[in-house]
C-alpha cells in the first residue's frame, strides 16, 4: 500500500474522532461557535473521504481511454473540497446571524461550557499535528489532494484557538454575542479558504507549469546534456498532479545519424528524469533548417 493511501486511511480515523469530539462539545456547550466547528470538521471527514478515492483512481496507469493517465484525480477532488469548505461556510453564516441579534445564555464555564472547550481544544491539538504530518508528505509525494487537506485541517486549528479565546471572554465578560459573532468570523475565514483552494486547483486542471526554479534546472539540464545537437527550443512543461509532462524540439546536424540523435535525447532524457521523477518526455528531432536562434537553448 503507496503512502499517501496510508496517510490518507489515517485522515479518515482522525478526522472521525475529532468530529465526534467536536460534536459532541457542541452539544453539551449549546455554542454556535462550537456548532461550526463540528460542521466544518464534519467537511474535514467527507474531504479525506474524496482523497483517498481521488488517490486511489490517480494510481491507476494509463489506459485507452485516458491515454494520460488519472493523476487529474486528484486536483478534481481538491476542488470539490473546496466547494464543500464554501458550502460549511454558507451553513455556519446562516445559522450564526439567526442567532446574532438574540444570543441565548451561554453555559457556566464550570459546566457545559467548560466540557465543550476542553473537548474543542483536544481535537484541534490532534487536527493540528495530523495537519502538519499530511502537507510534509503530500508535498513529497506531489499529492494535491493531501495538501489541500492538510492546509484546511492547519485553518481548522486555528479557528480553534480563536474560538477558544472568544469563549472564554464571552464567558467572563458575561458577552453571549461573542458566540454567533465568533461564528460569523469562522463562515468568513473558511470561505477564503475554500475560495483559495477551489482557484489554486482549477489552475492545476489547467496544465500548470512548474514554479521558475524547476523550469530553469530543467533548461539546465537540456543545455548542459545536448552536446552535439545544434539546439533545443519551444520546450514545454505541464504538471498534473504527481504526473507531469515534458516536451520540446531538438535541432541536430544534417548528416547526424540517428543513432547519435538517438544517444542525445537519451542522455537529456536521464537528466531531466532526476529534476523530475516519472516525468513523460517526448523529444521532436529535427534538421539544421528548423532553428529558431531566438528563444532556443543552446547546448
Amino acid at each position: 500500500m503507496r503512502v499517501s493511501v496510508k496517510i490518507a486511511l489515517g485522515s479518515i480515523l482522525v478526522g472521525g474522532v475529532v468530529f465526534g469530539a467536536k460534536l459532541a462539545a457542541a452539544h453539551v456547550s449549546h455554542s454556535t461557535a462550537l456548532f461550526s466547528d463540528a460542521l466544518e470538521a464534519m467537511v474535514n471527514v467527507a474531504s479525506s473521504l474524496l482523497a483517498l478515492y481521488a488517490l486511489i483512481l490517480g494510481a491507476k496507469p494509463a489506459d485507452e481511454v485516458h491515454n494520460y493517465g488519472h493523476a487529474k484525480a486528484e486536483l478534481l477532488s481538491a476542488v470539490a473540497t473546496g466547494a464543500m469548505i464554501l458550502i460549511a461556510a454558507m451553513l455556519i453564516f446562516q445559522r450564526a446571524l439567526a442567532t446574532v441579534v438574540h444570543p441565548p445564555a451561554l453555559e457556566p464555564l464550570t459546566g457545559g461550557l467548560g466540557l465543550g472547550l476542553a473537548l474543542n481544544g483536544a481535537a484541534g491539538v490532534l487536527n493540528g499535528l495530523w495537519a502538519m504530518l499530511l502537507m510534509r508528505v503530500g508535498r513529497a509525494q506531489k499529492s494535491a489532494a493531501l495538501v489541500a487537506d492538510g492546509k484546511h485541517l492547519l485553518s481548522d486549528l486555528i479557528t480553534t484557538i480563536g474560538i477558544l479565546v472568544a469563549l472564554l471572554l464571552a464567558a467572563f465578560l458575561h458577552m453571549p454575542v461573542l458566540d454567533p459573532l465568533v461564528a460569523l468570523a469562522i463562515a468568513v475565514q473558511i470561505a477564503w479558504i475554500g475560495g483559495h483552494t477551489v482557484m489554486d486547483n482549477l489552475s492545476g486542471l489547467m496544465d500548470r507549469a512548474p514554479p521558475p526554479d524547476m523550469q530553469e534546472r530543467i533548461q539546465r539540464a537540456v543545455r548542459e546534456h545536448a552536446k552535439g545537437a545544434i539546439e533545443a527550443h519551444d520546450l514545454r512543461i505541464r504538471e498534473v498532479g504527481a504526473a507531469g509532462f515534458l516536451e520540446f524540439h531538438l535541432v541536430v546536424p544534417g548528416e547526424m545519424s540517428v543513432n547519435q540523435s538517438h544517444n542525445i535525447c537519451d542522455r537529456i532524457e536521464a537528466a531531466l528524469r532526476q529534476e523530475m521523477p516519472g516525468v513523460i518526455i517526448t523529444i521532436h528531432v529535427e534538421p539544421p533548417e528548423k532553428a529558431k536562434v531566438a528563444g532556443a537553448i543552446v547546448p
